[in-house]
């Protein structure tokens, strides 16, 4: 029931006609729209379809997904260096990094390869801040990244 009356209140307000970018994981993603739904892509479909210009889907250490509207991207998490430590604040550190490269200008795939970079390093330390990386340093970690650690369209 509860989580009838959040939609119901988001509905009211118009909130999601109102958002440029939405950003929630697979399990938010079905809870919103009150579905079993596990194709991704629909699920962002299905989403842009209430409102938000970009959609985000995170799938933790499956990747994430991306939809701009006209394109899908799916983008493979950042290798970690260990065993992830503790996972607190991962999707915090994509959603900002996401959000602020998209503010800097950067393109949605772009957004999306930088995202899960500042994700990996949070979850090698405890806390949601600790491993928080300043753009220069995720850059350096693009310039290290694999070959095949880029956006794919879908």
């Amino acid at each position: 029931m509860r989580a009838i009356a959040v939609k119901l209140e988001i509905d009211r307000f118009g909130l999601y006609k109102r958002a440029d970018l939405f950003i929630c994981n697979t399990e938010e993603a079905r809870r919103i729209l009150k579905t079993k739904e596990t194709d991704v892509k629909k699920l962002m479909q299905m989403i842009v379809e209430l409102g938000p210009k970009i959609v985000v889907i995170t799938d933790g250490p499956k990747g994430a997904y991306a939809l701009d509207g006209s394109d899908a991207w799916f983008m493979p998490p950042y290798p970690d260096p260990k065993s992830p430590y503790e996972r607190t604040g991962a999707g915090d550190a994509f959603s900002s990094t996401f959000t602020a490269a998209l503010a800097q200008g950067k393109s949605v795939p772009e957004a999306l390869s930088w995202a899960p970079i500042n994700s990996m390093s949070v979850v090698q330390y405890v806390g949601a801040r600790e491993g928080l990386l300043t753009q220069a340093k995720i850059e350096e970690y693009l310039k290290k990244a694999p070959p095949d650690y880029k956006p794919k369209k879908i």
